[in-house]
């Protein structure tokens, strides 16, 4: 240490505990944050989207009532060419301060990138981010294909990436501080807040990020991006961003500010205030570029008789702050593609395909869904004038109004196929691509409209590319809530431009069958029924003709034989049940066995009969089926010693229950520990039972009386007999297994079917049925003789079966369902003898296995567990219908891998 250093802790001391306090309001905020986007990404964040695309969609509809475009092009042209070129000049200036980001995260993250190289990356990568919106997938893809071949990693790439996303935020916001405290009167126009408001709030801002600097400057600090975290620069530089994002945001604005008219007089500080708001819904919006919600709160900020000259004042801002850099930055990454030869260019290219590829049925969607909206909203509006006429000259009036309604029916058809496309379904693929090529036509038809005809090549071009990501089959799954709301929101749109057009105080419109000059007929309403006639035939459809799924093939029972020969749990023979589809592996020694409700394929167990190489490529080849076929994969019942092949697989797990297994090499009726059970079997035996093993040879002639006992023991049973999970009672099945039967003066009045391993070592018990009335003990003494069965046969452990819900923790840190189900075994005995099952199974000293549902996360564990319980009661009346005798699971034949 040197000799100063023992002065200056103190003061080290008190400068972190400053910094500290002053930073606590920048974490009550980030804690805020966090607490808000959990409450947004439930049903809430659903409402408040919906909201809010109501409230912009009803202020730009009451906002361009009452502007005609001639004024709007009025104002446009009265824009002078020197503002236009010092608005240039100042976009110029905004992004010179985004590549500024760019240099300072390149140096955070120790990136050996050169300067010149790093500023066309950020040009292009911003560019495209403020067009298209999600800047991590725009601009993290841009710099993920320029960063990649100069050595980058991809958390380095990320954090670029991120550090970006940051400094402008924390520009916008150190903008908006000192403007409100600048200019605290300038949200009372549109928000009305008092001017003391204003201030306080741009002290506060002020304030937060001041102390947020300090604490970054004593204290390493990091942000949390799920599992990634992410290392904050020190104070100096974060001062730099700071005064980066600030001269960022200003020119911005100075841009707006120069191409607005005389006759909008706004102070720049105030303006900067207004512009910030807009510009934080424009991202909050999510839109591409804000658009919609930026020019909203811009024209709600100032009187509305300029309205139509800051409209036009905003298409100008748009073609030189967005539109210019974007095609100079969509023109330099083509250059930079086509003229940068890399030995590695073939590996990055591959690279990024991996990276861009998942994206491509998600961006494909949105793009059908605007393509669809946008036919919607042509078909509604008159043709412009000229082409028109144009028109007039070719086609017949009928023809080109018949194609403005064929139109709408297409545009509404690409509402719902763009989820289909969400959800990567061949279908959809084949129904948008067909419904692209004809609208490219008849936007052709409905006004000679090149550019809807261009952007309906370009996403039919972008489908035909991508096409090999669209391979599952049609998949029974409702539309989300959320596309169900883009849907409606995209009728009432259409609805109201028409209505805007045609709705007029002077206009009296035809009946809609009626047509008559051209600009008279209200399309709006043919548009509104054709669509609804779409969506409503698109429901009916599915309701009526939901995919079939053909029964299952014969299984192969020579690999099914040549697997069980190695399966070391008793429990694969369930595969001669006959309800099950199976999944074998490529040599055929080993199977997954499977059945499908809905859109849950579950498999019975661990995978049967394979080493664990060939288990694991099981367990990826049957999430892959579910994949092609639009469902979620789930194992029931699986071992724990399996658990590690499962999360490898990306499953997480439930758990089930607990198996009571018999150590028969421990197991003994002599000696003083085993006199109750000694006392349990002479008194069963003085009532008049008895105990016999029946060999499987034996059992075909003895069904009949077997036959009885279950029919009886069905009679009290609720809902029909279950399987899948369990045998139920079937000849050709019973008949290849040992039968422990009890009796009583000589008649069979219980029984139990028996699976035994192939090595015999390990046996379990199956079906198990009993008449009632029967003498107290009677269970008691046919489990105790068959465990002495069973170790005189050689056998070394003894299944007895499932106490489900047990073993479940209780903890209040433990997972929902966890507690739920201790809470439903504990106090759940009305539904069933939870507790009376497994205190049953102690009496005979088992080692308790826990049994798991392997499941891909979220709420498809509760799915999983609804559908495994239909699976095995047969259906919906399986759980509380009449008792019947269960019929073969449905279930779809697989497909090859493509």
């Amino acid at each position: 240490m040197r000799p100063m250093d023992h002065r200056l802790t103190p003061l080290r001391a008190a400068a972190t505990a400053i910094g500290a306090h002053l930073a606590a309001p920048s974490q009550k905020v980030e804690a805020g944050l966090r607490s808000a986007y959990r409450l947004l990404r439930g049903p809430a964040g659903v409402a408040l989207a919906v909201a809010v695309a109501v409230a912009i969609l009803a202020l730009l509809a009451d906002t361009f009532r009452h502007i005609r475009w001639q004024e709007i092009e009025a104002a446009i042209a009265a824009t002078e060419a020197r503002w236009v070129l010092v608005a240039i000049a100042a976009t110029v200036g905004s992004y010179a301060a985004l590549v500024g980001f760019e240099w300072l995260a390149l140096r955070q993250v120790q990136a050996p990138v050169r300067p010149a190289a790093a500023a066309i990356t950020a040009l292009i990568a911003y560019s495209f981010t403020f067009v298209l919106g999600f800047g991590v997938l725009t601009g993290g893809a841009v710099r993920l294909r320029r960063y990649k071949t100069r050595g980058l990693t991809n958390a380095a790439i990320l954090a670029v990436t991120l550090l970006g996303t940051v400094s402008f935020w924390l520009g916008i916001a150190g903008l908006a501080g000192l403007c409100l405290l600048a200019a605290p009167d300038a949200l009372a126009p549109t928000f009305g807040i008092d001017d003391r408001v204003g201030r306080v709030a741009g002290a506060l801002i002020v304030l937060a990020l001041g102390g947020w600097v300090a604490s970054c400057g004593l204290t390493r600090r990091t942000m949390a991006v799920g599992d990634w975290q992410l290392s904050l620069p020190g104070a100096g530089t974060l001062l730099a961003v700071l005064a980066l994002g600030i001269a960022q945001t200003g020119l911005a604005a100075l841009a707006l500010w120069l191409l607005l008219p005389e006759s909008v007089a706004v102070a720049f500080p105030a303006f900067l205030v207004v512009f910030t708001m807009a510009t934080v819904a424009g991202v909050v919006s999510h839109a591409p570029g804000g658009l919609g919600a930026f020019e909203a709160v811009m024209l709600l900020s100032f009187p509305p008789e300029h309205r139509a000259a800051l409209v036009g004042a905003l298409i100008c801002f748009r073609a030189v702050y967005y539109a210019l850099p974007f095609a100079l930055g969509g023109a330099a990454f083509i250059a930079l593609e086509i003229g940068t030869p890399s030995p590695k260019l073939i590996a990055a290219r591959e690279a990024l395909a991996r990276t861009i590829r998942p994206l491509l049925p998600r961006l494909a969607g949105m793009m059908v869904f605007v393509a669809g909206l946008i036919l919607l909203l042509s078909a509604a509006m008159p043709a412009d004038t000229g082409r028109a006429a144009l028109l007039d000259r070719v086609l017949p009036l009928p023809s080109v109004e018949a194609s403005h309604f064929v139109a709408s029916l297409a545009g509404a058809a690409l509402l719902i196929v763009g989820y289909g496309l969400m959800r990567r379904l061949h279908s959809s693929w084949r129904i948008a691509v067909a419904i692209l090529s004809g609208s490219a036509l008849l936007s052709l038809l409905t006004g000679i409209d090149g550019e809807i005809a261009g952007l309906c090549i370009l996403i039919l071009a972008l489908l035909v590319v991508s096409r090999r990501e669209f391979y599952r089959r049609s998949a029974d799954a409702a539309m989300s809530r959320r596309w169900l709301c883009a849907v409606t929101l995209a009728l009432a749109a259409s609805v109201l431009a028409g209505l805007m057009v045609y709705g007029g105080p002077g206009d009296r419109p035809l009946l809609w069958w009626q047509i008559g000059p051209r600009g008279e007929i209200p399309r709006v309403i043919p548009i509104l029924a054709g669509a609804v006639l779409v969506i409503a035939f698109a429901a009916a459809w599915r309701a009526l003709h939901r995919p079939c799924r053909p029964l299952a093939d014969a299984p192969d029972a020579r690999r099914i034989a040549h697997a069980l020969a190695a399966a070391e749990e008793p429990s694969a023979h369930l595969a001669h049940l006959g309800d099950k589809h199976f999944l074998f592996s490529d040599l055929g020694d080993g199977f997954v066995m499977y059945a499908v409700y809905g859109s849950t394929f579950l498999a019975m167990g661990n995978p049967v009969g394979a080493d664990s190489r060939t288990t694991v490529d099981l367990i990826w080849r049957f999430k892959e089926l579910a994949d092609r076929h639009g469902g979620r994969a789930a194992f029931y019942q699986v071992s724990s010693q399996y658990l590690p092949l499962y999360i490898d697989a990306g499953f997480s797990f439930a758990k089930l229950g607990e198996e009571a297994v018999v150590d028969l090499g421990a197991f003994s009726l002599a000696g003083s520990r085993a006199a109750r059970h000694r006392q349990r079997i002479a008194r069963a035996e003085r009532a008049g039972l008895r105990f016999e093993l029946l060999c499987a040879a034996d059992v075909p002639e003895r069904l009949g009386a077997l036959k009885a006992v279950s029919d009886t023991w069905l009679q009290r049973q609720k809902g029909r007999e279950k399987g899948f999970s369990l045998g139920f009672f079937d000849a050709a099945y019973l008949a290849r297994f040992d039968h422990a039967v009890l009796r009583l003066d000589g008649a069979p009045v219980a029984f139990a079917s028996l699976w035994r391993t192939a090595d015999g070592r390990s046996a379990a018990i199956d079906l198990m049925r009993h008449v009632p009335g029967l003498p107290h003990g009677a269970m008691d003494y046919l489990f105790l003789s068959l465990l002495g069965a069973m170790k005189a046969a050689g056998v070394e452990r003894l299944n007895l079966g499932m106490a489900p819900l047990s073993g479940l923790t209780a903890h209040r840190l433990a997972p929902a369902w966890s507690r739920l189900g201790d809470s439903i075994f504990r106090h759940g005995s009305q539904l069933y003898n939870f507790r009376g099952l497994r205190a049953f199974k102690e009496k005979f000293d088992p080692e308790w296995c826990p049994r798991y549902l392997a499941h891909t996360g979220g709420f498809s564990a509760a799915r999983a567990l609804v559908d495994a319980t239909l699976i095995i009661s047969r259906g919906p009346r399986g759980v509380v219908g009449p008792p019947s005798r269960p019929a073969p699971v449905p279930i779809p034949r697989p497909v090859p891998a493509p």
